[in-house]
């Protein structure tokens, strides 16, 4: 925080220099969290400081390190009992956030070996981040991460329970409001309390509700109560979205409400609170966790997709208008190596442009041989406007597999008229060729085109597509970065151990 009352208060030229010599110096977090001041201070450098924010975000993931952690610690300070949370696993050094007391903490070997334990590095949002939402800024000061069953109503199957786990990150603003950015499963949801109009807690088996049992797998940072290992609360979340208003007066939005009720060392009821939660899209969790850059690339991405989907149709609709077909003119010929040039039928192009489909086979081939053909497409005047040369051929063997024949007797192409005539299709047999005599038979059909770029700019359009969704699964995956995650443990064999995740989800599968 001290940094970025420094840089704010610089002059304008100063602040880039001033930033960059902070971060040289090691000081990424200070520096990562003076940016948004700074932004609102200077919007003239939105773009570099942003820039700058992606450069060291990537940096402190890279340097993230995963630790072991078994049971939930929260460490309190020797002076004042406020809650800890430390950041950096080289050293026991914290000042205390309370009463700026800088002692080690704690003070011998097993305590750190805890300590260590107790530290959450995995996640990519972690305490002292900020997090933007409803134009307030707010700042994680602590998380904790729940497991458990959750019972819920299938008009079908009957009652259904199933093992789930979610993190809570407690959040500050500057009012010294709490709120909770919650991370359950595939989704994300900001809740706070609410006081409803007839507060009433749910029975365990009223079928609108899910009902939920939980326990405490790790806490880190700071609460407004003393977490202890292994506590535990009940949950009611009520299936059906409510519509309540963002603060008196003011404009309603749909939450989900429950009501969370926690235990004692009993197991008996100590607090009961009321919870509203609204849930947060991907757009909105990148635009809190202040990732413009890549929300900016997001919607460029969804933009290019939406213009791609939208010419499509368009797309398809000219596939078919150039390819609408004509009358069709099918003739055969015997031909010989020894005769000379055949006249074939004529065709009458009324339209410039006009693209012909053609069609040539050869009925019959000796065998081992081939028949090489040279077509020309002559105008009134007996002058060839377009030649191409034909080659059909007939081959058969024996290896290890057994006999095998092949064959090539029938070969498709397309032929652009550019001005109207009436046409003559003009063929001669290579004398070369091995087979004396075939019969030849040609298939001309106007107003068809090929289907070769139509058929590239789908593949373009469905590979776009795919890569939209890996891009979206991108971003659900860095929308849930904010999850605590347990590393999984060995035994003294080497023998990876099964997590209390895993054997819960195999209780409950």
């Amino acid at each position: 925080m001290q940094i970025s009352k420094r840089l704010v208060g610089m002059h304008p030229d100063k602040v880039l220099g001033a930033l960059q010599q902070h971060i040289d110096a090691g000081h990424d977090k200070s520096a990562l969290q003076a940016i948004p001041d700074l932004q609102l201070q200077h919007p003239q450098f939105h773009n570099e400081l942003e820039q700058q924010k992606a450069r060291i975000s990537a940096r402190l993931i890279e340097g993230v390190k995963v630790l072991d952690r078994k049971s939930a610690e929260v460490f309190r300070c020797v002076n004042c009992g406020g809650g800890l949370a430390r950041q950096n696993p080289e050293s026991t050094y914290v000042i205390c956030h309370y009463c700026g007391c800088d002692a080690d903490h704690p003070a011998n070997d097993i305590h750190l070996e805890r300590w260590n334990k107790a530290i959450d590095l995995e996640s990519n949002f972690t305490i002292g981040d900020f997090f933007q939402y409803n134009d307030q800024r707010w700042q994680a000061i602590g998380v904790q991460l729940y497991s458990g069953r959750v019972r819920e109503y299938d008009s079908e199957d009957g009652w259904e329970t199933h093992y789930s786990r979610y993190t809570s990150w407690w959040m500050l603003n500057e009012r010294r409001e709490l709120a909770w950015l919650v991370d359950d499963g595939g989704s994300r949801y900001w809740a706070d309390k609410y006081v409803p109009d007839k507060p009433s807690t749910p029975g365990s088996s009223d079928k609108n509700y899910e009902h939920g049992k939980w326990k405490l797998e790790f806490a880190a940072g700071e609460f407004s109560y003393q977490p202890r290992s292994g506590e535990q609360h009940h949950s009611a979340e009520r299936v059906a979205r409510m519509h309540l208003p963002v603060r008196p007066g003011g404009e309603k939005l749909s939450y989900y409400t429950s009501v969370e009720t926690r235990l004692d060392e009993n197991d008996k009821p100590k607090e009961i609170e009321f919870i509203r939660s609204r849930k947060i899209s991907n757009a909105e969790m990148f635009s809190g966790l202040g990732k413009d850059l890549e929300l900016t690339d997001i919607k460029r991405w969804r933009n290019s997709i939406v213009a791609l989907v939208s010419a499509l149709p368009l797309l398809v609709g000219m596939a078919l208008y150039l390819n609408r077909g004509g009358e069709p003119l099918t003739e055969s010929v015997d031909i010989t190596t020894a005769s000379s040039e055949v006249k074939m039928q004529q065709i009458k192009i009324d339209e410039a442009g006009t693209m012909l489909q053609m069609n040539a086979v050869v009925r019959s081939l000796v065998n081992n041989s081939w028949a090489g053909v040279n077509f020309a497409l002559n105008n009134s005047d007996g002058e060839s406007i377009y030649e191409k040369y034909l080659e059909f051929w007939r081959e058969s063997g024996r290896d290890s597999d057994g006999p095998w024949q092949e064959s090539k007797r029938s070969i498709e192409w397309h032929v652009r008229v550019d001005e109207p005539d009436t046409y003559q299709a003009v063929i001669t047999m290579e004398p070369a060729s091995t087979t004396r005599q075939t019969t030849f038979a040609l298939t001309t059909e106007p107003n068809r085109t090929a289907l070769t770029p139509f058929l590239l700019a789908g593949c373009f359009g469905i590979m776009m597509m795919m890569a939209f969704r890996s891009k979206l699964s991108s971003v659900s995956a860095v929308a849930a970065s904010i999850a605590v995650k347990l590393k999984r443990r060995f035994d003294p064999n080497g023998k990876p151990k099964r997590t209390s995740q895993e054997k819960h989800e195999q209780q409950w599968s």
